[in-house]
């Protein structure tokens, strides 16, 4: 369920949301790939992506940083 409280906190699967987006459950998916150009590639502070090898965050404005993968 969905739900957006008197203070804009979005809940999904809570009733009570305690931040802006509160996620009841123990993951999230994103479910396209997506590998930006480079780590100076447009983007705003905040945005999250992957791909077969990398998890990229953005940290500032078009300031992508990323953390490699491996099994274990």
């Amino acid at each position: 369920r969905l739900i957006v409280d008197y203070s804009g906190n979005v809940g999904i699967g809570t009733g009570t949301p305690t931040a802006l987006l509160d996620v009841n459950s123990n993951g999230i998916r994103i479910e396209q790939p997506k590998t930006p150009a480079s780590s100076t590639a447009a983007c705003n502070q905040g945005d999250m992506s992957w791909d077969a090898n990398y998890v990229y965050v953005c940290v500032a404005n078009n300031s992508w940083k990323r953390a490699s993968l491996s099994s274990w």
